[in-house]
């Protein structure tokens, strides 16, 4: 007969790494509700600040907009749910949940910087970007980011600085988090005991 082993004890490193995925996941949709409920107001006041500046929205490289929706808010929400799934099975001990983390948490941290610097640098890469193709000589561009970010609350801004933090040291953190030996012994695979008659205890 083949006993079944003792559950595991979930080491405080899978624990922790599990609450950064969902603390990023419930960030994630947050950003994204945020978006869907003042991208309105945002593409609302980019245009009136345009106007004020004597332009419009077509004067800019085609497809700019200021407002979200479609897969701009769908696809946070698909990343979220993706994330909260790896964390269940991160703290269930799963390893293919384990393996694919480690797939996906770099993915995360690689567009996680990528995102982090185009919010930083936005008024010094549309500035570059109406250079090169003549678009709108002489807009105030920063004017223009400053109408866009004061359609949003004061909060969000804190979001979207933890949400890259998060999505970068966060994930780096993961990553390191899920490789560490407590974490090893967790996910290792327990095999059953064979339980013989009559054969001494160990």
């Amino acid at each position: 007969m083949s006993a079944t082993p003792p559950a595991k004890t979930r080491p405080g490193s899978v624990t922790f790494a599990v609450w950064l995925q969902i603390l990023l996941a419930l960030l994630l949709v947050v950003q994204a509700v945020a978006g869907l409920l003042y991208g309105a107001d945002a593409q609302s006041a980019a245009e009136a600040e345009l106007a004020a500046q004597g332009y419009a929205v077509s004067d800019l490289p085609e497809g700019t907009t200021f407002e979200g929706g479609g897969l701009n808010a769908i696809g946070p929400f698909v990343f979220a749910a993706l994330i909260l799934v790896l964390a269940f099975l991160n703290g269930a001990g799963n390893r293919v949940g384990r393996i694919l983390t480690w797939i996906v948490q770099p993915l995360v941290l690689i567009c996680g910087g990528f995102l982090a610097a185009t919010q930083f640098f936005a008024v010094s890469f549309m500035e570059a970007g109406l250079e090169a193709t003549g678009d709108a000589e002489g807009l105030d561009v920063q004017a223009l980011f400053d109408a866009v970010t004061g359609a949003y609350p004061a909060w969000t801004t804190w979001v979207g600085y933890a949400t890259f933090a998060l999505a970068i040291l966060g994930s780096l953190l993961v990553i390191i988090l899920l490789a560490v030996p407590s974490a090893n012994a967790y996910f290792r695979k327990e095999e059953p005991e064979v339980f013989i008659p009559g054969a001494p205890s160990a």
